[in-house]
């Protein structure tokens, strides 16, 4: 697992704003959201996660699916694709997603807490989840335990709430349903730390509004 994992290192490199800007913009655009699933370099010293490499994709012609393959073909790895109920899914086909498909006996998302990434918490420090991390040793270690580092939203009342409570419900599921709150794509960022395990990184980015995108593109 480690030697077919170590290459995957090379494959991040695009900096945030500009997949922000480009793939928020096409899924903006459809008025869709998704998620971005994806081996990265283990920089964690980075203020934000390595991303997938991309291109510019100037003619916006075409559908979603048409656009982001466009843009991710310089990855071999990566496939779009389209959901039943719309989702574009984002994926590299050798990301392991076994954490994605661990059941959470009972989630709450705590509606005292704003932003989407505080619900990304909330799901992420289920005691399933960080049981599964521990026992598989996926990193980083911090994330084992029951404290919270909190998001810079997380107390911005003007950000709306992730409201709901599930029982038996799959990582992915919940992470899908925090798109019913906030359009954009949830992040699953993997990568194999030489002499450390694998770690994974997860994180959500909104769709860019369209008075921003308006603004850029003028």
């Amino acid at each position: 697992m480690l030697a077919a994992c170590l290459p995957a290192q090379d494959r991040g490199s695009t900096p945030l704003g500009e997949v922000r800007m480009q793939v928020g913009d096409v899924l903006n655009r459809a008025h869709l959201s998704g998620s971005l699933e994806y081996w990265s370099a283990c920089n964690f010293k980075a203020t934000y996660p390595d991303f997938p490499n991309l291109q510019a994709v100037p003619d916006h012609n075409g559908s979603p699916v048409e656009l982001l393959r466009e843009m991710f073909s310089v990855d071999p790895e990566m496939r779009v694709s389209q959901d039943a109920d719309g989702r574009i899914r984002m994926i590299e086909e050798d990301v392991p997603n076994d954490l994605l498909d661990v059941r959470i006996h009972h989630l709450r998302f705590p509606p005292e807490y704003h932003g989407p990434n505080m619900a990304v918490i909330a799901i992420m420090k289920t005691p399933e989840v960080i049981a599964f991390r521990r026992e598989h040793n996926v990193g980083p270690e911090a994330d084992w335990g029951p404290g919270i580092s909190y998001p810079s939203d997380a107390f911005a009342v003007d950000k709306p709430s992730v409201h709901g409570e599930f029982y038996e419900i799959t990582v992915r599921k919940a992470l899908d349903y925090v798109l019913r709150t906030f359009p954009g794509f949830w992040v699953y960022e993997n990568c194999q730390d030489r002499g450390l395990g694998r770690r994974v990184v997860m994180g959500f980015i909104e769709n860019v509004p369209d008075s921003i995108l308006s603004q850029t593109q003028k």
